[in-house]
């Protein structure tokens, strides 16, 4: 026996979860209660949750944009009776006269299935929409093709089945277990990053439209592991889940920058700054004269970051990077007076020191000089390449 649900209007689901999946190839005028008769679209979705199986009806009718969710009344299934909930499944939509075909879901590669999740309006949490009578969306032009309300749809890659189901899950348990696992995994992210990827997989588990949780395995991926193009799908992944998310937009534009993809660096860069609320914009800023830069406009690279340390006057990249700007237009005395500003706003840095050292050497100061590479020497600590650079540009530069 199935029922309405009137609480639901898709069923989104991970494609992992998916047994089975029809859809109907014809479109049967019904009349569904409390909706607007008309043709309709049918599918029969399996799917595997936490307490076993069950086989859920969708119906969707393009005119009015309205939907409805058949639950069944049995509620999840042990494996060995799933089939016999397909078999009901499927008369019942065949009572109401569809025509169906099955999709053969688990047997189509990875990239087919991800397709169909994004597209089918199954997979939505809300209906798409009415549709004009040629099969386009309404108040839409045509494309040239009639393509189905499914098509409409945004993933929404979530089991999130409240239904009148046993062993529904708890999802704002599930939610709160994400969050610790996220938190924990943002501690480990610079001393730990194989288990901050952990962590964020784990979270992920428990509730995956977490942006935050997606963030985090992005930047493993990205940094950590230098795995770009599925660092690339992961911030994408935060993006879509939460807006706007000015730190994920800046962090895509950095591996962007490491792509030498400019121009789309710029953009994330940009969006950051469109967002009013973003605590550091003068980052986003810097990054962005920086990417600037590098495609051959230093002009408009220094006003953006002279901009950036205005507004932060401790930035020390942005005070590096003017540096080495300036360096790189023949211009030392402007060069070594934001390399001074680094060394004096990180005096921690050895390089800042290093800089320092060769900008007062080739001024004359020998002492000054002398001082800024032995504190370089002392900061470099374990770091041997930087340590015997400091103590090669000595030997050179004082000799």
């Amino acid at each position: 026996m199935y029922s309405i649900d009137e609480r639901l209007r898709g069923l989104p689901a991970l494609k992992d979860q998916v047994v089975v999946l029809y859809q109907s190839l014809n479109q049967p005028h019904l009349a569904i209660p409390n909706r607007k008769a008309g043709p309709a679209q049918a599918w029969v979705l399996g799917l595997r949750g936490p307490a076993g199986f069950a086989v859920f009806v969708y119906l969707f009718m393009p005119q009015s944009g309205e939907s409805a969710v058949y639950v069944p009344s049995s509620g999840t299934v042990p494996a060995e009776q799933f089939q016999g909930e397909e078999a009901e499944a499927l008369g019942f939509v065949e009572s109401m006269g569809f025509i169906m075909d099955n999709l053969n879901f688990r047997g189509r590669p990875v990239e087919e299935q991800d397709q169909m999740i994004r597209s089918m309006a199954v997979f939505q949490r809300e209906a798409p929409g009415a549709q004009s009578a040629d099969g386009t969306p309404a108040g839409k032009p045509a494309s040239g093709q009639h393509s189905h309300a499914g098509q409409l749809g945004k993933l929404l890659a979530a089991f999130s089945l409240c239904l009148l189901v046993s062993g529904c899950v708890d999802l704002e348990k599930a939610r709160r277990q994400a969050q610790i696992h996220y938190e924990l995994g943002a501690e480990q992210l610079l001393k730990d990053p194989q288990g901050a990827y952990k962590e964020a997989l784990s979270a992920l588990e428990y509730d995956p439209q977490s942006a935050d949780a997606w963030h985090l395995k992005a930047l493993t991926l990205h940094h950590a592991f230098r795995r770009l193009e599925e660092a690339q799908q992961a911030y994408t992944r935060a993006l879509e889940f939460k807006k706007p998310f000015s730190d994920a937009n800046v962090n895509l534009g950095n591996l962007y920058m490491d792509q030498k993809r400019y121009d789309e660096a710029i953009v994330q860069y940009q969006l950051a700054l469109a967002d009013v609320l973003y605590p550091t914009p003068f980052i986003a800023q810097g990054n962005m004269g920086w990417a600037h830069f590098k495609k051959g406009d230093a002009k408009q690279a220094i006003e953006l970051l002279r901009s950036a340390v205005v507004a932060n006057p401790r930035y020390c990249l942005g005070e590096l990077q003017l540096g080495q700007i300036y360096e790189a237009q023949n211009e030392p005395a402007d060069a070594c007076k934001y390399f001074a500003r680094y060394r004096e706003h990180c005096p921690e840095q050895p390089d800042a020191w290093q800089r320092d050292g060769v900008c007062l050497a080739n001024a004359g100061d020998r002492a000054g000089a002398e001082k800024s590479f032995d504190t370089c020497v002392e900061k470099a600590g374990s770091n041997a390449d930087q340590k015997d650079l400091c103590l090669e540009l000595k030997a050179q530069l004082l000799r």
